[in-house]
């Protein structure tokens, strides 16, 4: 099967046709689920969720790479990234509209494009490279920026009931994965932007060698 990729961020998350959600790195091919009814709709994660200080995040990530819980955390605020790191939803006073959704992608595959000139000195390659553990890495910053560019929102919980998240992506396979968007709850276009960059790093790095 194809590589792996890896990303993290609050708020979003991965839907695959092997119902794994919020994993940072999945294969494989078969049948999407459908959402589940929500059984209390006064609850939600996304409205009463806390953030987790960045100690304690790099205390989980130190279980999955080399590195110290102190070493983690170092290299987390060297290689922080504005964009990915933003209050989710944000203080908002409005659904985000499709004006908000144009702004974000532009900045999102600004910035993309950024990484990708800086090659082997990206601190996304970089992080990528720390939480795979693999020698050799593809990134494939094109596709990225398109499935950005297509990003759209579900208004009706035809993709999610959204309760989970504000962002996923899902589809059949990962060549035929979308973004999809909460277009029914509050978000500020600082989230918005984050929300779709963390999204558009699904399926970035793959691996050269051959196997899962």
């Amino acid at each position: 099967r194809g590589g792996s990729s890896v990303a993290g961020g609050a708020g979003a998350k991965r839907k695959t046709c092997e119902g794994r959600r919020g994993a940072a790195a999945a294969n494989g091919s078969g049948e999407r689920k459908r959402p589940r009814r929500q059984r209390h709709p006064e609850e939600s994660i996304t409205e009463t969720a806390k953030p987790l200080g960045d100690h304690i995040v790099a205390s989980a990530i130190s279980l999955f790479v080399p590195r110290s819980p102190a070493g983690v955390l170092a290299l987390m605020q060297r290689w922080r990234k504005g964009i990915l790191k933003a209050p989710i939803p944000g203080a908002a006073s409005k659904r985000p509209d499709q004006a908000m959704l144009r702004a974000a992608k532009r900045a999102v595959i600004r910035f993309y494009a950024g990484e990708e000139a800086l090659g082997e000195r990206s601190d996304v390659v970089k992080a990528f490279y720390l939480a795979t553990g693999e020698p050799h890495l593809r990134f494939d910053w094109a596709s990225a920026s398109q499935r950005v560019g297509r990003a759209r929102f579900d208004n009706k919980q035809q993709i999610d009931l959204w309760n989970e998240c504000l962002a996923m992506t899902s589809g059949e396979s990962n060549k035929l994965s979308e973004i999809y968007v909460c277009g029914t709850k509050k978000v500020t276009l600082r989230a918005l932007t984050s929300l779709l960059c963390h999204e558009g790093l699904h399926n970035l790095a793959r691996r050269s060698r051959p196997g899962n």
